[in-house]
């Protein structure tokens, strides 16, 4: 029986462009299929398809509807693939946002999009959307999707084929995460080979608890001040887990109850989609809302429809907190509300996510006094707060525990999704807790199970 090939065409050595082949048998499968971000390149090498045969191709995977995961899967019909595109549900419909919203900025950054709102269309025609523990058939594969804990519809993939078993961890979530459920953790039989993410593989998270306390802290002493908070969000996760946490917070007189301005129309749509998919809340989030309390929803939290509200917060009296894409200031509404406030020092600035180098968000970060947004010069007064315990990546311990609970131990863990040292670092943990051989991947490389 000719066993599984992998090959991994992304997100090896580096944390974006997911995308791995899958080839056993006569299947083959993609894993994924994300855009390259922050790098000089990018744009060039989102536009280059991997050297496979497209047209082969059986089915397309998504674990995540994050753009990093599923950002250049409509390249794909143009270029030959029939489909399926297989997925949560969720995660469909998080996908075709990212993708609509790729459109539109790729548009505004260059003369020729990546691609365009037809093939976006094409794309959605493929999608075919699956349960958890749902079992579907791929030629002689089987495929069954787990719940990851990651964001909303984000999943674990069961590869089988005639008693053989491979898992791919997708994102892993961090435990007790605000509204969705935690990652799986109980399996019912051992695999031969575990794909497994390294985000954080070298790194220890900030409790949640404890950084919940302290976002409470930053905005008590900001209301104090009477400044504007600025939370600069990702729009899919971070920015349901920032509202749950205010919401919350003033509901148990935690902090001053001020209004919140939710300034981010991709973010509003994908609340919208978390709204829809009470299947995948976690007990206490069902609970909420069987005792009429909507987790999404509090009377202080205003949702700003259009760019005529948005430019109007520069008249909003504080103190008032305004949440806004992007989440590394690289674009988005967050940008003109920098301008008019990043010049008082009553102003806070709170990153609740990871700023990439080169961003604007990280140059914040790293205490730059002086900086240009739109062309204009902007002097920087405001306080400027990291949050690192908001992440929705599983630390090296979490990912360790995850993996502790696969019976087997399996055969072979390929360490992906991350780069060099946070791979490495997580490489030499799951081999110290005896977990067996662990490797960090290389891209363009084969790897035979």
């Amino acid at each position: 029986m000719t066993g599984p090939s992998l090959t991994f065409l992304g997100a090896a050595g580096r944390v974006t462009g997911s995308c791995t082949l899958v080839e056993w048998g006569e299947q083959r499968v993609l894993l994924d299929f994300g855009m390259i971000q922050g790098e000089s390149d990018a744009e060039e090498l989102n536009r280059r398809l991997p050297q496979i045969d497209v047209g082969a191709l059986h089915a397309l995977v998504l674990t995540h509807g994050h753009l990093d995961h599923s950002g250049r899967a409509p390249l794909l019909a143009p270029a030959g693939f029939v489909g399926p595109i297989l997925g949560h549900a969720a995660t469909l419909e998080i996908a075709e946002l990212v993708w609509r919203d790729a459109v539109r900025l790729s548009g505004q950054k260059s003369e020729e999009p990546l691609y365009t709102d037809d093939e976006v269309g094409r794309a959605r025609a493929l999608m075919r959307p699956l349960r958890y523990d749902e079992r579907a058939d791929i030629g002689e594969l089987s495929l069954t999707l787990f719940d990851a804990g990651h964001i909303l519809g984000s999943s674990h993939v069961l590869i089988e084929r005639q008693g053989r078993r491979l898992l791919f961890s997708g994102d892993v979530g961090v435990m007790n995460t605000p509204i969705i459920r935690d990652p799986t953790l109980a399996w019912d039989a051992p695999v031969e080979a575990v794909v497994i993410e390294s985000t954080y593989g070298d790194r220890r998270h900030r409790g949640r608890e404890e950084t919940v306390e302290e976002f409470a802290a930053i905005i008590e002493e900001a209301v104090r001040h009477r400044g504007m908070v600025l939370i600069p969000a990702f729009a899919i996760g971070r920015t349901q887990e920032i509202v749950f946490h205010l919401r919350s917070m003033m509901e148990r007189g935690r902090i001053p109850e001020v209004p919140v301005l939710l300034d981010s129309p991709m973010g509003e749509r994908a609340t919208d989609i978390y709204r829809r998919h009470g299947e995948c809340y976690d007990p206490e989030t069902r609970e909420m809302i069987r005792d009429g309390r909507l987790p999404l929803t509090f009377p202080a939290l205003r949702r700003i429809v259009n760019a005529d509200q948005s430019r109007a917060i520069r008249d909003q009296r504080p103190p008032a907190i305004v949440i806004a894409g992007s989440g590394m200031c690289s674009g988005g509404r967050i940008l003109h509300h920098l301008r008019n406030f990043l010049g008082r020092d009553n102003t806070t600035v709170v990153f609740v996510g990871f700023q990439g180098h080169g961003t604007l968000g990280r140059r914040l970060v790293d205490g730059e006094t002086s900086i240009s947004i739109h062309g204009e010069p902007v002097e920087v007064k405001a306080r400027i707060a990291t949050l690192n315990g908001f992440s929705a990546h599983a630390d090296q311990p979490a990912l360790v525990e995850w993996a502790r609970r696969i019976p087997g131990p399996p055969a072979k863990w390929l360490v992906n999704h991350g780069e060099p040292a946070a791979a490495e670092g997580l490489r030499q943990a799951l081999t110290q807790a005896g977990l067996g051989g662990a490797e960090a991947v290389e891209e363009g490389k084969a790897y035979g199970i």
